[in-house]
């Protein structure tokens, strides 16, 4: 019985060391992400479910998306939310769904009516609607390359409060799809 009870409290004890060595690990790591003040996106995923038979679309913070489902090989984002720089870069933005009509719409390439897109950074996307407190901000606009590539560096101008950020990617290009989030 002894010797349960102290395999017991040394499990105890290692399950709770471990513990608080993980909860140093967070705290270490999001003050460093509040030193930093930047904020980064792992992933950029393509606009899986664009919306209903019926019409509507898939709306974040009041951006409604493309009417197709779009798919990405890879991508990520960042925000330094101190000194306003943006980057991101994707590959293989593509559509991810063909035509049902059979027109131009060619699964596995970007779609002939996006030809540049910019990212968007949205303040306060958890904002409910009417989304009054959502604020959209833009980089430039970047070419779309024919493999669903891009990439973006530089500036922008944040608004004094801009908390609650979600990153799209929307079509900069005129057209019927301009400024609807497809990644």
């Amino acid at each position: 019985m002894e010797i349960k009870r102290q395999v017991s409290v040394l499990s105890l004890c290692l399950f709770l060391g471990v513990g608080i060595l993980g909860c140093m690990l967070v705290q270490s790591g999001e003050s460093q992400a509040e030193e930093s003040g930047k904020v980064k996106w792992d992933r950029i995923e393509g606009v899986v479910v664009p919306g209903s038979a019926i019409g509507s679309l898939n709306v974040v913070a009041g951006v409604n998306s493309v009417g197709f489902s779009w798919t990405t090989t890879m991508g990520k984002a960042s925000v330094n939310l101190q000194d306003e720089k943006v980057q991101f870069w994707v590959k293989g933005l593509v559509l991810a769904a063909q035509n049902p009509g059979g027109g131009p719409l060619v699964i596995g390439t970007p779609s002939p009516a996006v030809t540049a897109i910019k990212g968007t950074i949205v303040c306060n996307a958890t904002d409910l609607f009417p989304f009054s407190n959502v604020v959209l901000v833009d980089t430039d606009s970047v070419p779309l390359s024919p493999q669903g590539d891009a990439q973006f560096q530089g500036k922008v101008n944040l608004p004094v409060v801009c908390d609650n950020l979600a990153f799209l990617i929307r079509v900069a290009s005129p057209g019927p799809v301009f400024n609807q989030w497809i990644a």
